[in-house]
């Protein structure tokens, strides 16, 4: 019963395999005669092109001009290509540093838990022109100093605030001049 299944099935299977060879065969010259088309289509615009710049057509087909033009090109293109590889081995190195610490961010997030504990070194180095010394003399001495600095300061403060209190009043003063003033004055000249 199977063999007879399979007698019948056979003219099917030998009738879908050239029916799926002859639409291959189609598509195949499809694509060819689209390509060709396309490719003779921009073949016909750039000589349509070249023909109407006549200096660039001239500097394509000298060959030095042409032989430094794809030299400079080339070198460029290379340029690009290598630093587009450095973007991406960089990237790369990042992300893999990323995953690589991913663990140890996840419990410093998690549970507070570090590694190492951070060591704080204070940055802030103030510069003086003196030494710093224990001679009481000399402690006494800038304790007087910064004592007559607050004093002045104070002072300074509540000068400020009856200036604030006070109204503003300008007075003008006149400028008289006597005729032989004048004369002086414009005779120096």
């Amino acid at each position: 019963m199977l063999s007879h299944l399979a007698d019948k099935l056979s003219p099917i299977q030998s009738k879908a395999s050239a029916l799926w060879q002859e639409a291959s065969d189609k598509a195949t010259s499809l694509d060819d005669r689209l390509l060709d088309g396309i490719g003779n289509s921009l073949s016909y615009r750039w000589r349509i092109w070249l023909a109407d710049h006549h200096t660039i057509a001239w500097i394509i087909d000298h060959p030095i001009i042409s032989l430094v033009a794809g030299s400079i090109a080339l070198i460029l293109i290379i340029r690009l290509v290598l630093t587009i590889y450095r973007v991406v081995a960089q990237t790369l190195d990042r992300m893999w540093l990323w995953i690589l610490r991913s663990p140890w961010l996840l419990l410093k997030f998690l549970i507070g838990w570090e590694a190492k504990p951070k060591i704080e070194h204070p940055n802030t180095l103030v510069t003086t022109n003196y030494q710093v010394t224990a001679d009481a003399e000399q402690l006494q001495e800038i304790l007087i100093r910064l004592d007559k600095i607050q004093r002045q300061q104070e002072q300074i403060m509540h000068d400020l605030q009856l200036l604030k209190q006070q109204p503003l009043t300008v007075e003008s003063q006149r400028l008289l001049l006597d005729k032989k003033t004048i004369e002086n004055v414009i005779g120096d000249r």
